[in-house]
C-alpha cells in the first residue's frame, strides 16, 4: 500500500499539495536555472567560438525568452502526450539539449542547441509542472505556489553560482556544461517520474459525467410527464413549451457547478487591437528589456570594472541570495499586501531607474553590494507579479488572455532585451551607457502602468457619471411632454 494511505484524509490532502511543490521545485531548478547562469558562461563562449557580445548575448537571451514565447507549443504538446510524460521528456530532452550544445562550436550551433531547443524544452517541462502543480493547489494560493517555485529556481541558482565560479574557471565553459547536463539528470529527471496529476480529479470527472447524465435524464424524464399531463388537460401548447424551456434551464443548472470555467470570452486576436492591451504588453516588455541585462551580461558588467573573481563572486551571491529572499517573500506574502501588484510594479520600476543609474555611474564596491541586493530581489519579483498586475488591468477578457499576453510581453522582451546592451558595449566598450538606457526603459513602464491605471480610474468615474444621470432622469417627472429637452 501506499504511504499516503496510512494518513488520515485530512492529513493527506493537506500533505500533497507541499509534496507536489517540494517535486516542482526539483524539475524548475534543475531545468530553468542552467539558463539564467549562463552569464557565467559568457566571457569564454565570446572568447572562443569568435562571436561578437550581441551574439553570445542573444543565445542566453533566446533560451530565457523560449521559457515564456514556448507556452503555446507546450500546450499542443500536453494535449498529445499528457501532462505527466511531457514533464518527463521535456526534462529529458533539456539535459541532452545542454550536453549537445557543449560540443558546438559557432554561434549559430549554440543559438540552435542552448537557446533554442534548451529554451524550449525548459518552457515545456515546467508549463506541464505549473499545470501539475495547480490541480493539487486552491486558486487563491497559486500565485503562492508560483512564488514557491521560482524560489525553487533561486536555490538552484544560488548552488549553481558557487559551482560555476570554480568550474569555468578550471575546466572550461564545455566541460561546465556537460557537469550542467550531469546536475539537470540528477535534480529533475527523477523528480518528474514523481509529478503525476491525482487520480482523483479522473475519477471525479468520471463520476461526475455520470452524475450529469441522471441528472439530466431524471429531469427530461419530469418534463415530460408535465407534457403528457398538460396535453391531457388540454391546456394550451404555450404552457408546455414554456415548461419545456424551464426543464432545459434545470439541466444547465444541474450542470453548471462541473462544467470548466469559460476558457476565452473573446477572440484571442481582438485582444491586440486594444490599446490598453498594447500598453500593457509595452508596460511589461520594457522593464524585461532591462532585466535581460540582469540576467546575461551581469558577470561580464562586473569584468569590465576589472573585479577581482572574489569580488565577482561575493556580488553574485548576494545578487543570488536576495533573488531567493525576494521569491519566498512573494510566496509567502503576496497574498497579503495591502496594495496590489500594480503599485508594487509602479513602485519596484520607480525604484530600479534610481538603483540601474547608481549601478552604472557610481561603480564602487558599496554601491555595487547594495545594488546587487536590489537586483536580486527585483530579479525574484520581476516574473512573478506581471501576471495579476495583468489581470487586473485587463478587463473584459478571461485570465487566459492575460497569462498569454503577459508571457508574451516578457518572453519578447528577453528576446530583443540584449540587444541594445550588447550593441552599445561593442560600438562604446562600456556598459555605463547601456544602463542608463535599461533606467529609461523602467521609467517608461512605470509611467505606462500609471497611465493605465488614471485611465482606468477615469471610465469608473465616466460610467458612474452617466448612471447617475440616468437614474436621475428617470426618477425626475418630465414636465415638457410636447418638445425634446436638451
Amino acid at each position: 500500500m501506499e504511504a499516503n494511505r496510512f494518513c488520515r484524509p485530512e492529513t493527506r490532502e493537506k500533505a500533497q499539495p507541499w509534496a507536489i511543490a517540494l517535486v516542482a521545485c526539483f524539475i524548475s531548478g534543475g531545468v530553468v536555472s542552467p539558463i539564467t547562469n549562463y552569464t557565467w558562461l559568457f566571457s569564454g563562449i565570446l572568447g572562443e567560438t569568435n562571436s561578437t557580445t550581441v551574439q553570445t548575448g542573444l543565445v542566453g537571451s533566446t533560451a530565457l525568452s523560449a521559457c515564456y514565447l514556448a507556452s503555446p507549443v507546450a500546450l499542443l504538446v500536453e494535449g498529445v502526450l499528457g501532462l505527466h510524460m511531457t514533464v518527463i521528456l521535456s526534462s529529458t530532452l533539456a539535459m541532452v539539449s545542454i550536453f549537445v550544445s557543449s560540443f558546438m562550436t559557432s554561434f549559430w550551433g549554440l543559438l540552435l542547441t542552448f537557446g533554442v531547443a534548451y529554451g524550449t524544452m525548459a518552457c515545456l517541462a515546467l508549463h506541464s509542472t505549473f499545470c501539475v502543480l495547480f490541480r493539487y493547489v486552491d486558486r487563491s494560493k497559486r500565485s503562492n505556489a508560483s512564488g514557491f517555485v521560482y524560489a525553487g529556481v533561486s536555490v538552484s541558482n544560488l548552488v549553481l553560482s558557487l559551482l560555476y565560479e570554480r568550474l569555468v574557471g578550471s575546466l572550461g565553459w564545455r566541460l561546465t556544461l556537460r557537469f550542467t547536463a550531469l546536475y539537470t539528470l540528477v535534480l529533475s529527471v527523477p523528480s518528474s517520474l514523481l509529478m503525476r496529476p491525482r487520480k482523483a480529479d479522473k475519477v471525479r470527472m468520471r463520476h461526475v459525467s455520470r452524475q450529469v447524465d441522471v441528472n439530466a435524464a431524471i429531469t427530461i424524464k419530469k418534463r415530460d410527464r408535465k407534457e403528457e399531463e398538460e396535453d391531457v388537460k388540454g391546456e394550451c401548447s404555450v404552457q408546455t413549451v414554456s415548461e419545456k424551456v424551464e426543464g432545459d434551464n434545470d439541466v444547465e443548472n444541474r450542470m453548471a457547478p462541473y462544467l470548466p470555467e469559460d476558457p476565452r470570452k473573446k477572440p484571442l486576436l481582438r485582444m491586440f487591437t486594444s490599446l490598453t492591451a498594447w500598453m500593457i504588453f509595452f508596460a511589461v516588455f520594457l522593464p524585461g528589456m532591462a532585466w535581460t541585462a540582469y540576467w546575461t551580461n551581469i558577470v561580464s558588467y562586473f569584468e569590465s570594472l576589472s573585479l577581482s573573481e572574489a569580488a565577482i563572486l561575493v556580488n553574485v551571491t548576494i545578487l543570488t541570495g536576495f533573488e531567493l529572499l525576494g521569491r519566498l517573500s512573494l510566496a509567502i506574502f503576496i497574498d497579503k499586501l495591502p496594495f496590489r501588484e500594480v503599485n508594487v510594479l509602479v513602485m519596484m520600476n520607480i525604484t530600479f531607474v534610481i538603483v540601474t543609474s547608481l549601478f552604472a555611474l557610481w561603480p564602487t564596491e558599496i554601491v555595487l553590494l547594495i545594488c546587487s541586493a536590489f537586483i536580486g530581489v527585483g530579479r525574484g519579483c520581476a516574473i512573478v507579479l506581471p501576471y495579476n498586475a495583468t489581470a487586473e488591468l485587463l478587463k473584459g477578457y478571461s485570465v487566459d488572455h492575460a497569462v498569454t499576453l503577459t508571457m508574451l510581453a516578457i518572453g519578447a522582451g528577453f528576446a530583443v532585451g540584449v540587444i541594445p546592451t550588447g550593441a552599445v558595449y561593442d560600438a562604446t566598450d562600456s556598459y555605463s551607457l547601456a544602463f542608463i538606457i535599461n533606467a529609461l526603459f523602467f521609467l517608461v513602464g512605470a509611467m505606462l502602468l500609471v497611465l493605465l491605471k488614471v485611465l482606468r480610474r477615469c471610465r469608473k468615474n465616466r460610467r458612474r457619471r452617466r448612471l447617475n444621470t440616468k437614474s436621475a432622469d428617470a426618477a425626475e417627472p418630465s414636465a415638457n411632454l410636447g418638445y425634446d429637452v436638451d
